[in-house]
């Protein structure tokens, strides 16, 4: 019988080798016997060497971890035998631990349709834990990344109905795997090889307050139901992301289930400030700053910083709002910059008006400005050097 339930395991990649050992042995630690694993093969039960693959898991939980008893719950048609299927379900039904990794998730989610799956994984949850990875992680959203169609077929960016498992932890979330992919070489495959650009298009896509839970490869997302917490493990990080907020959670860091479930609703409006005397206003200059980097334009968030630069001399007893918006935008467009390799020509474009601007603020003995123009600056690569005859900078990325 399980000392505790309630645990549901996502992981980015790696799922049946040796950077997953630890995780797996977390998930087994929580029985007090080694507990029995259902293997759903459903996500690539269409490829030639499906058999392989399912002998391949089998083997990997029997052999590294001792007294685990694992079993395939073969789910690889939706047209199956009614007697077959019904002994997969049965496998899913008795066991344990509940496993499904790598393939396609449009595929498995076919495979599924009709058979209440989701419902069977919470119930999987309330007797003992569920575990996904990859392409199966991708199903247990709201929204579901048919990840094949887009990346090898030519799709246009969609989302697919998911299982909708992690509603049992009150958000709507899409579920993105292989986060930090860097398998294109010279093209951006971020975001489960979705790429940057298209990621935003996605992203836009999603309803208001949809959460998108990132997971890098090699590492798990560990939730805890019952505690409520969110646990990071494995080599690399977890991402939540929702509107412009991202919260990165590093491994063998916990967070409360609260925070990713405040994370997918947005923030009530402020009460409007009173209208300046003169000068624009400071909230026309960030909505076009945000909409701008929300759509991955980063000229027009450049365009904006400038134009919120130029203004805030004549604001008077406003200033200091305005440069507490201006150290916001500047330090967002180098968190964003940094994530999008592809887009080196506009990374450039920004030193030399960060640069301009930290040298700007210091003329005018806005310390604080400055500092955060540097730290930013920093971010990106740049050395800054302050020499009597200007500043002078320094690529150390090339």
């Amino acid at each position: 019988m399980p000392r505790r339930t309630g645990l549901l395991t996502i992981m980015g990649s790696g799922e049946t080798g040796p950077s997953m050992v630890a995780v797996h042995r977390r998930v087994f630690e929580r029985f007090d016997e080694p507990p029995s694993v259902a293997v759903i093969d459903s996500a690539y039960g269409f490829q030639e060497n499906a058999d392989e693959l399912s002998a391949k898991a089998v083997d990997y939980f029997r052999t590294s971890f001792p007294g685990v008893r694992a079993e395939v719950a073969s789910l690889r048609r939706w047209d199956l035998p009614a007697g077959g299927r019904e002994r997969a379900l049965e496998v899913i039904r008795s066991a344990d631990v509940v496993f499904a990794g790598p393939g396609s998730p449009s595929y498995a989610l076919r495979v599924w349709d009709g058979l209440d799956l989701g419902g069977l994984l919470r119930e999987a949850l309330e007797r003992g834990a569920v575990t996904v990875a990859s392409a199966a992680a991708v199903t247990i959203g709201r929204h579901s990344l048919p990840v094949y169609e887009m990346y090898k077929a030519g799709d246009d960016p969609s989302w697919l109905p998911g299982l909708d498992l992690l509603s049992v932890i009150g958000a709507e979330i899409a579920v993105v795997p292989h986060f930090d992919n860097a398998e294109g070489g010279t093209h951006d495959t971020r975001f489960c090889w979705m790429g940057a650009r298209r990621f935003a298009v996605l992203r836009d896509l999603l309803p208001a307050g949809t959460v998108v839970l990132g997971i890098d490869e090699h590492s798990a997302a560990l939730i805890d139901v019952p505690a409520g917490t969110l646990e990071a493990a494995g080599k690399g990080t977890v991402t939540i992301l929702a509107g412009d907020r991202e919260t990165i959670v590093a491994p063998g860091e916990r967070i409360g289930l609260e925070a990713m479930r405040a994370a997918g609703t947005a923030p009530p409006a402020p009460a409007a400030p009173p209208a300046p005397a003169d000068g624009e206003d400071v909230a026309r200059f960030a909505e076009a700053f945000g909409a701008a980097l929300d759509r991955g334009a980063v000229e027009p968030a450049l365009d904006a910083i400038l134009e919120l630069e130029d203004a805030h001399e004549s604001w008077h007893d406003r200033a200091e709002e305005a440069h507490r918006a201006l150290r916001g935008m500047v330090t967002r467009l180098g968190s964003a910059l940094t994530r999008q390799a592809d887009i080196e020509d506009a990374r450039i474009e920004a030193v030399h008006l960060l640069v301009d601007l930290r040298e700007r603020a210091r003329s005018d003995g806005r310390w604080d400005d400055a500092d955060a123009l540097r730290t930013v600056l920093a971010v990106l690569g740049i050395e800054v050097r302050d020499t009597p005859s200007g500043p002078e900078w320094e690529d150390r990325r090339g």
